[in-house]
């Protein structure tokens, strides 16, 4: 990876990062910088040096109070995106967008631009253990899954190695074309219907459903707590209060992965307008619709 071009984006991450913390603080809402960004806080005050994104989660009902507001506080300079905007948001998750640089996600069927973001997750009530998680947890996977197929070829990584299963599943995708009957917001709207069933108020344990690790996500609500304040670059964050957290999602979390496990994303430079031609986790992707100049030309190749 070009690390100019990696500091470039973190820098814009960074900007978005001070713009969410600003409106939250203005407006008495908690937030967590969780995730790859709580450890990168912990072991290198800032960004995980080859880390591409920044992760904050909020409880459920400042979650829902934060994406009410924020379309009247952001500055024009950024925007907020969901799920409510069907096929242009393909995570999820809720985004907060920067509008200055832009990039080229290519590691699914078909090449869509972007733009610097951070990931908004929710942080929900986790259901009782026993059947009723096993319960829960079928109906969340079921959900999730569908959301992958309505945006098929946005986000699903054609070249990543995968159990034979989820082979089958996505040749069924290929061949029914199944994205075409799927509507992406009726599914997020049972989506977060679900996650809302456990009230965040009344559970002792939660979870930021929308992560990468699914089911595994949960954790004790004590492990947020009230928040600890950290440095991250040229800032102080909040963060979940026990490292307890980190030992849950990464073990030996002072030890950086070798080489070879490390999560790098190829990020380079292309043109002289200063935009960027990334490969990013499909996890993260939102489209932008954009006319004319490089970036078309490259997404319709």
């Amino acid at each position: 990876m070009n690390g100019q071009c990696l500091s470039q984006l973190q820098t814009e991450e960074l900007k978005l990062l001070k713009v969410f913390i600003k409106l939250c603080d203005e407006n008495n809402l908690t937030y967590f910088v969780a995730g790859g960004s709580f450890l990168g806080a912990v072991r290198h005050q800032g960004f995980i040096p080859w880390d591409d994104d920044i992760d904050v989660a909020m409880p459920r009902p400042d979650f829902e109070k934060f994406i009410e507001i924020a379309p009247s506080f952001l500055p024009d300079s950024t925007f907020l995106s969901t799920y409510k905007r069907g096929k242009e948001h393909a995570t999820l998750v809720a985004q907060l967008f920067g509008k200055e640089k832009k990039f080229l996600l290519n590691n699914a069927a078909k090449k869509v631009p972007t733009a610097a973001w951070v990931d908004i997750l929710a942080i929900d009530g986790a259901p009782g253990k026993g059947i009723k998680r096993k319960l829960f947890g079928i109906r969340y996977l079921y959900y999730r899954m569908l959301n992958q197929f309505a945006h098929f070829e946005e986000i699903v990584n054609l070249n990543k190695q995968r159990p034979w299963y989820e082979n089958v599943a996505i040749k069924f995708a290929q061949v029914t074309q199944i994205e075409r009957s799927l509507d992406p917001v009726k599914i997020g709207d049972r989506f977060h219907r679900l996650l809302k069933s456990n009230r965040y108020e009344d559970c002792d344990e939660v979870a930021t459903f929308m992560g990468a690790a699914k089911m595994k996500e949960i954790v004790p609500k004590e492990y947020y707590g009230k928040g600890t304040v950290y440095k991250f670059e040229d800032i102080d964050v909040k963060c979940p209060d026990k490292l307890d957290y980190l030992v849950h999602f990464y073990g030996d979390y002072m030890t950086p992965p070798p080489e070879n496990e490390r999560n790098r994303h190829n990020v380079t430079i292309i043109g002289g307008g200063g935009i960027i031609l990334a490969l990013l986790s499909s996890s993260h992707l939102h489209t932008i619709p954009l006319k004319g100049g490089v970036l078309d030309a490259i997404s319709e190749s």
